[in-house]
């Protein structure tokens, strides 16, 4: 991050200031990058106005980037039904120095460069929301393993938790199942645990502490523990106990792991037709 840290005339454009977008630059200035090096298009005008405040260059539409401006990065943080739909107006702005970057889901390499033209380097960063608090899981591809921005974005996403790259493209469309889509898996799992607390009979403020503090502390635990994670399950579960008792229902049959399997597989398939 230190290529660009602090550093007005390399500067960042971001196309689209939603959950991930902010969370990416609310990341980036939070580690230091100058705001006024941050370029943020968005047609959510409450959300210009909070940047603009901050010191970063606002835009409502693409047409108001002034043609003289060069980016050292590009990153597209729409959706991707919106990428395929607009993106070949934001071509203008790439030049042959650029970086693109793209976080959106199951848009490849190939269908980014057909869509961009101008585009020399592409990268797909795929990151989830933990991200916002710095706490992310950030996995990235691109095609040239040598290139001269692999530093420059694992400086920039390092930002915001913990980054990891792949070769082969395909583990993308994985990697979007796992930890791109994983957080709300756990939120389910979690809103499920408080549903429970409060069928068990326990107060609904009462549940709620109960169940969130036991996933905040398990997470917690299992990220400065030694042990694995089975070890670590093993460490509750004494023989003939009441945890035993609850495992050996939740895991009867395999029901709950060929479910989950099932949900990371759908999401796989999804992020497979997106591309």
């Amino acid at each position: 991050m230190t290529s660009l840290e602090n550093n007005v005339e390399n500067k960042i454009l971001v196309v689209g200031g939603g959950r991930m977008g902010a969370a990416i630059i609310n990341g980036w200035l939070a580690k230091g990058i100058a705001p006024e090096s941050i370029f943020l298009i968005d047609q959510n005008q409450s959300v210009l106005d909070s940047y603009k405040e901050q010191g970063v260059n606002t835009f409502i539409n693409v047409e108001n980037v002034p043609i003289s401006e060069s980016f050292s990065v590009f990153l597209l943080a729409l959706k991707p039904q919106i990428i395929l739909k607009s993106i070949n107006e934001f071509n203008r702005l790439i030049n042959l120095n650029s970086c693109l970057i793209s976080v959106a889901a199951g848009i490849t390499v190939s269908t980014l460069r057909s869509l961009m033209p101008n585009a020399q380097h592409v990268v797909r960063v795929m990151p989830n929301t933990p991200a916002m608090i710095g706490k992310g899981v950030l996995v990235g591809y691109i095609e040239e393993q040598k290139s001269a921005f692999i530093d420059l974005i694992e400086g920039l996403f390092s930002s915001l938790g913990k980054f990891y790259w792949v070769t082969n493209e395909e583990h993308m469309h994985s990697v979007t199942a796992i930890s791109g889509s994983g957080p709300a898996y756990a939120f389910y799992f979690t809103q499920c645990f408080i549903e429970s607390a409060k069928k068990l009979g326990l107060p609904e403020p009462l549940a709620q502490h109960l169940a969130l503090e036991t996933i905040i502390g398990s997470s917690a635990l299992l990220d400065q523990s030694d042990e694995d994670v089975m070890q670590l399950r093993e460490n509750v579960t004494s023989p003939n106990g009441t945890t035993q008792a609850g495992l050996e229902t939740l895991m009867s049959d395999n029901i709950f792991m060929n479910q989950l399997l099932a949900c990371c597989e759908a999401a796989k398939e999804r992020s497979i037709q997106l591309s």
